[in-house]
């Protein structure tokens, strides 16, 4: 049997008609009366009892119909869900996430995407970098938002920069630079330093490192915490300058002072990364929402970074 016995028997059951149900399918009724007599004999019973005045449901047809029809209802939605499947309407999103460059924009991302798509189940995972690779090649990732992916491993990924960040100075409350608005950093060559860690964070270590030295010395880096919420604390306590990207932040109420270089780092990019190659339709619908807003984003993050550094 084939869906096309199911839905020719089900039209003739409802209109008790073979001519109407031969103009309303487009089929031609032949076609149709020899579909119901294929049906009828690969059940083995009569469905329908026809004379030249009317047609009429047998028993077995009336039994049959209540079947077939969940089974149409049953097809209707599987073909419905597919398509919703196909156009990233239903399904599983999994995103890793960077904490300090996507707090600012993440939340409305994900708000303007389940307005849309409420019926994807969404799961976001805040990961580092590093975290995120492993985790796309396990197969446990769909889009990561982080730094730029390492030279060696690029040709297996897509990267889409979202907005551009840079270094700024960050400062305990007291220190005798704060009055400053731009800090040279060779100001800070004496200091002890708070990195956070480079395996959490390479790209971010390796420039604030390569900046020391452009200016002409070595960091003396004291502590290498994992997260940068921690460069913040060990930063207020006093125990050290940082050079952190100027999106980041610590916890509330915290009174570390960041203020912009006088000599500009270079870029700090936020990218949206997926492996090259792979297929998630629900994927794709969040990065229409991305590509929509990302002009707002960036001129919002130029202008909150102008804002909080000088």
């Amino acid at each position: 049997m084939e869906l096309r016995h199911f839905r020719y028997f089900a039209a003739v059951a409802r209109y008790l008609s073979y001519s109407e149900a031969s103009r309303h399918l487009h089929i031609a009724q032949p076609a149709i009366s020899q579909t119901i007599f294929d049906l009828e004999e690969e059940i083995g019973a009569k469905l329908f009892l026809r004379n030249k005045r009317n047609v009429r449901l047998t028993a077995a047809g009336t039994a049959f119909l209540g079947e077939v029809e969940n089974i149409l209802k049953r097809s209707d939605e599987a073909t419905r869900t597919a398509q919703r499947a196909a156009s990233g309407e239903v399904g599983t999103l999994r995103i890793g996430f960077v904490a300090a460059a996507t707090t600012p924009i993440l939340p409305l991302l994900v708000q303007t995407y389940l307005r849309r798509h409420p019926d994807v189940e969404l799961q976001l995972h805040l990961m580092s970098p590093d975290d995120q690779l492993a985790a796309f090649d396990k197969g446990m990732l769909d889009l990561g938002f982080s730094r730029p992916i390492p030279p060696e491993r690029r040709r297996y990924f897509e990267e889409e920069v979202v907005y551009i960040d840079h270094l700024a100075a960050l400062l305990p409350p007291k220190h005798p630079l704060t009055n400053k608005k731009r800090i040279k950093l060779e100001d800070l060559g004496s200091e002890p330093f708070v990195l956070v860690h480079r395996a959490g964070a390479s790209g971010i270590f390796d420039e604030a490192v390569a900046m020391c030295r452009r200016a002409g010395f070595s960091p003396q880096v004291r502590h290498e915490p994992e997260l940068l919420t921690t460069v913040f604390v060990l930063v207020e306590s006093g125990l050290g300058v940082s050079l952190v990207p100027s999106c980041a932040r610590g916890f509330e109420r915290q009174k570390s002072v960041r203020r912009a270089l006088a000599v500009q780092s270079d870029p700090i990019p936020l990218c949206a990364t997926w492996l090259r190659g792979s297929h998630s339709p629900t994927r794709e619908a969040f990065l229409d929402v991305l590509r929509t807003q990302k002009p707002a984003i960036q001129k919002c993050m130029a202008g909150f970074v102008r804002a909080e550094l000088y």
